[in-house]
């Protein structure tokens, strides 16, 4: 019980499990959608939604009854119910000095009661709530609390679900499929906010001369090393794929082109520095190209046709090496 109660307060814990688990990737996907539509008819309530706590964020998806897509954490009463394992149950908002100051409460939707149960993985984390709220009070059941519980449950069932299908299962980071979904994002949400995002193409170099001179299995363990190597090289936002075979890509969000280079060369020279495959001691080394997401590149194919050009231009010019516009 106290290591799981230190878990309530571990918030650098928390974020790595909630990035880990790619909590506010898949929130508005339809298995979710049915989940709240069933929690929302059990209950009879006017809103339900999944609440995801991000590092400063509430992130609402599968909203039923209401179109608000995210908010400030400090503002939501879902970041008073992640501090519990036990649902949070508030008959009447008014009457709770926890929330009853709640801008949720004093203005729109004017918020009068809430039951919200936490998302916990299996380490103890919780990443945010399931939770529904109306504009009355009304008192809650035993049977209502549980159901709002087993509905947690059935999220957190879910969201591994996405998670594993998302994850390639021999390195564990993305697979190419999760790196388009990101990559897509991020041009939509540089429409919408103007900035820097740049895409890193990474290929092994000669490769399979390490699967001709160690077998296949030493080729595989070289291959999470080397996925390895590179995340450790990542910020927490960053999105790092293996695409196939020894090629990876890296999304850098809010980085220009001047800074990822730097980025690239430390992750080159780093890769050329170590060693990989445990006893048998593969020096490898990376061929990087690099490309900016800007008014040039209008949809994901262009970005990753660009991206491969400057890796291929690497390789020609005799690999270990970062070729960037």
């Amino acid at each position: 019980m106290t290591t799981e109660l230190h878990k309530l307060s571990d918030e650098a814990g928390r974020m790595k499990a909630f990035l880990a688990l790619d909590a506010s990737t898949y929130g508005s996907e339809a298995g979710f959608r049915n989940i709240t539509r069933l929690l929302q008819l059990m209950l009879g309530m006017e809103m339900v939604t999944i609440s995801l706590i991000s590092a400063d964020k509430q992130i609402l998806r599968a909203k039923q009854g209401f179109d608000v897509g995210e908010g400030a954490r400090e503002a939501a009463i879902c970041n008073t119910a992640i501090q519990s394992y036990e649902p949070l149950v508030i008959e009447d908002t008014l009457e709770d000095a926890r929330v009853r100051d709640n801008p949720f409460v004093t203005g729109p939707p004017f918020l009068r009661c809430y039951i919200g149960a936490p998302l916990t993985t299996v380490d103890g984390y919780n990443l945010g709530t399931i939770c529904a709220f109306e504009s009355t009070p009304r008192q809650f059941n035993r049977r209502e609390i549980e159901f709002v519980t087993i509905c947690a449950k059935l999220v957190m069932n879910e969201l591994d679900l996405r998670r594993q299908a998302n994850r390639d299962p021999l390195t564990k980071v993305f697979n190419r499929r999760s790196f388009e979904a990101g990559l897509n994002r991020e041009m939509e949400r540089l429409r919408r906010r103007p900035g820097n995002a740049v895409v890193a193409f990474l290929d092994i170099d000669f490769f399979k001369s390490v699967n001709d001179t160690h077998g296949h299995p030493v080729g595989d363990r070289v291959l999470r090393e080397f996925a390895a190597v590179i995340s450790d090289q990542c910020r927490e936002n960053d999105l790092v794929a293996r695409l196939g075979g020894e090629e990876f890509a890296v999304l850098l969000p809010d980085t220009d082109l001047a800074s990822a280079r730097i980025w690239a060369e430390r992750t080159r020279w780093t890769v050329a520095n170590a060693w990989f495959g445990g006893a048998d001691a593969v020096s490898l080394t990376v061929s990087v190209g690099l490309t900016e997401l800007d008014a040039t590149h209008n949809t994901s194919d262009a970005i990753e046709l660009a991206a491969d050009h400057a890796l291929m231009e690497a390789k020609r010019l005799g690999r270990n090496r970062v070729v960037s516009p």
